[in-house]
Formats: C-alpha cells, sequence, structure tokens
C-alpha cells in the first residue's frame, strides 16, 4: 500500500483534531450539567435554610423612636435593635438594658423611660433576655407603652383580649400619652379604668 502524501496527512491530521475538540466539549457539557432531582431540591432546601437563620425578628418597643417589629442579622446585639428602632429618646434609661445581650429571633426587647423599673413577667422570660431585670419586692406599675401582652394580662380586670386591644391601639397611635388615653381602647370604660389606674404609668 503506497504511503499516504504530505497533503493527506495534513488532511488525516485535522479530522483527528476536530474529532478531539467535539469529546471535550461533550465531557465539559456533562461535568456543568445542572444537579438534577433530589441533588436540586438538596440545594434550593439548603439555601432557603441559610436565609432563614441569617435575619431575626425582634420587636423594640419603650422609650425608641421608633418602636416596631424589625430583623437584624442573626448573632446581632441589643445595641443593633436599638439602633434599628432609632436609638432611643431621652426619657430612655439604657443602664436597665444589657446593651452587649445576643438577641433571638421572636424576642422583644423593651427600652424603659428613667425612674421605670422593668422586670419580666413570669414566664416570659425568653423575650426579655436583652433587659435588665426589675427591682425585687413590690409588683412594678406596668408601662403602658412597653408592656408586654403578658404583663398588660396581669393587670386587675385585664383579660388577653383587650390586652391585645391595648396594645394594638399603641402601635396605632405611637404609644399613650396619658393613662386617660385607656379611655379610647374598646373594652375599658370608667369601672375598669378605675381598676388598673393604679397599675400603670407611661
Amino acid at each position: 500500500m503506497p504511503g499516504l502524501s504530505r497533503q493527506q496527512l495534513i488532511a488525516w491530521s485535522a479530522v483527528g483534531l476536530v474529532i478531539l475538540l467535539i469529546g471535550a466539549n461533550y465531557l465539559r457539557g456533562q461535568l456543568s450539567a445542572p444537579a438534577s432531582g433530589d441533588e436540586a431540591a438538596a440545594v434550593t432546601a439548603g439555601l432557603k435554610e441559610d436565609k432563614t437563620i441569617a435575619a431575626l425578628k425582634v420587636h423594640v418597643v419603650g422609650a425608641v423612636t421608633n418602636p416596631g417589629l424589625y430583623e437584624i442579622a442573626a448573632g446581632s446585639r441589643a445595641a443593633d435593635a436599638l439602633a434599628k428602632a432609632g436609638g432611643p429618646t431621652p426619657a430612655a434609661d439604657l443602664n436597665q438594658i444589657n446593651l452587649a445581650a445576643k438577641l433571638a429571633d421572636g424576642q422583644q426587647l423593651v427600652v424603659p423611660e428613667k425612674g421605670t423599673a422593668v422586670a419580666a413577667a413570669a414566664g416570659t422570660a425568653g423575650a426579655w433576655g436583652a433587659v435588665g431585670s426589675g427591682a425585687s419586692g413590690a409588683p412594678q406599675p406596668v408601662n403602658l407603652n412597653s408592656a408586654t401582652l403578658e404583663q398588660l394580662n396581669s393587670l386587675d380586670g385585664i383579660g388577653p383580649k383587650t390586652a391585645q386591644k391595648i396594645i394594638e391601639y399603641r402601635e396605632a397611635h405611637g404609644g399613650f400619652k396619658s393613662i386617660e388615653e385607656l379611655f379610647e381602647v374598646p373594652g375599658i370604660g370608667p369601672a375598669k379604668f378605675d381598676q388598673i389606674k393604679n397599675q400603670v404609668v407611661i
């Protein structure tokens, strides 16, 4: 069989090179193909889980510029939540708060006013973890602008529904300016007001 000419050798070499390039592209496509089925679902679930733990929701109330519900990064401290709420008002007593305390999702941070002691209601320590404990002994008056649902519910003649209405009124009107504003809350009349007027402050 006669030997291949120079032109034939070049042609066959070119054909071989094309075949190699096609094979390399095919392998590259297989390696970079997106995960399918369970693999894709697992990746999606992982992303959702990371997003869930990446942010906390904290309720900041009391003597702050803009009380409300805020979303902050996981691992944040009480000082970060306070900054999100616009910082303390001039009446705030920051000595009662542990500003370095780490916050948890669903926690409530209460910033008390000067002259008002803050004490956690029984069974609500988890929601008050960033707040300094109040004075022990005689029950402290409940601050209408910072009290939790449980604290309001502890007032004489105030049940869960009325306590919730007090909180709704507080959030809708930017807080109470006087305890007499309780008359504006549905379900609170003169008799009920007389029961609690000495148990609340603003």
